[in-house]
């Protein structure tokens, strides 16, 4: 993102990221004994999701997020700069929904974000009618609704 402003040197990045992480949940992603990404979350909002430019489109990012969706069954929001298309396109793909919209004044950069949400599907099993249930008026058992009786 060379368009973000940096508004911390590296040195203290480092030393937030290590205390950060420390008190949330991450998985590593590795390649030939390299590290080329990463997943934090805290509580239900996945916090960071990086992924090294030279492992994009190898799927590093979706087994990331695979292994949070799997920690987090009821769900995980997150925030991304909505200048950030690569990565809005990703969670969109991905079945998160935008569900709000920032001006930049709550967070560091003043870059305006996006809130994305993922909630599971909701699998309703079928369930046969009770005995004795009919049909609505009009439709045979087993037929399209609308069709004919006759074959």
């Amino acid at each position: 993102m060379p368009w973000l402003v940096e508004v911390h040197d590296e040195a203290s990045t480092v030393e937030w990221m290590q205390a950060v992480l420390a008190r949330q949940d991450v998985w590593v992603a590795e390649a030939d004994g390299v590290v080329v990404g990463f997943a934090a979350v805290d509580g239900a909002w996945l916090e960071q999701l990086y992924v090294a430019p030279q492992a994009w489109g190898r799927g590093v990012g979706g087994t990331l997020l695979a292994a949070v969706r799997a920690a987090r069954p009821g769900g995980v929001r997150l925030h991304v700069f909505a200048r950030n298309e690569r990565a809005r396109r990703f969670y969109e793909a991905a079945g998160f929904v935008l569900t709000a919209t920032g001006d930049g004044s709550g967070n560091e950069e003043g870059e305006p974000d996006c809130t994305y949400a993922w909630r599971p599907l909701i699998r309703r099993r079928f369930r046969p009618p009770p005995a004795g249930h009919r049909p609505p008026a009009g439709r045979a058992a087993g037929r399209p609704a609308g069709g004919t009786a006759e074959p």
